[in-house]
């Protein structure tokens, strides 16, 4: 398989993960939040910029790959940094906004990762199937 459509078909089920962990965190929060029209917006924010955050870390690394290292050095940092600007400022603005909940949108922001973990974890079943399996004396 080609690798491009390989990580394209990564991204699909990252994306699709994230949509089924949405809903059932959004499920689960109307029954402890006290606004759970805040809390879905804050979480719906949340989950749009980390996936919008991990296409831009592939289109950085990507890009990076063909530079000189010097260049490709400079260049990384100063998209770590811009990507944790805009998680800054995604987070500030939750704070500060009456109708986004900032929980909602912290939890949003970090949901991304156990979906990338289980989504990759699982894929393999025989990978799987050897970590469970017994080992024989």
């Amino acid at each position: 398989m080609d690798p491009q459509e390989q990580i394209n078909q990564d991204f699909v089920r990252i994306i699709k993960g994230m949509v089924l962990s949405n809903m059932v965190v959004i499920v689960i929060g109307f029954f402890f939040i006290g606004d759970p029209m805040a809390f879905t917006l804050g979480l719906l924010l949340g989950s749009i910029i980390a996936i919008l955050n991990l296409r831009l870390l592939y289109l950085t690394l990507r890009k990076a790959v063909t530079m000189s290292f010097r260049r490709a050095q400079v260049f990384t940092v100063s998209r770590y940094i811009l990507r944790y600007m805009i998680i800054g400022f995604v987070v500030y603005a939750s704070l500060t906004a009456d109708h986004l909940h900032p929980f909602g949108t912290i939890l949003g922001l970090l949901l991304i990762k156990p979906v990338i973990l289980g989504t990759q974890l699982f894929e393999d079943k025989a990978f799987l199937r050897n970590i469970f399996a017994r080992k024989k004396d």
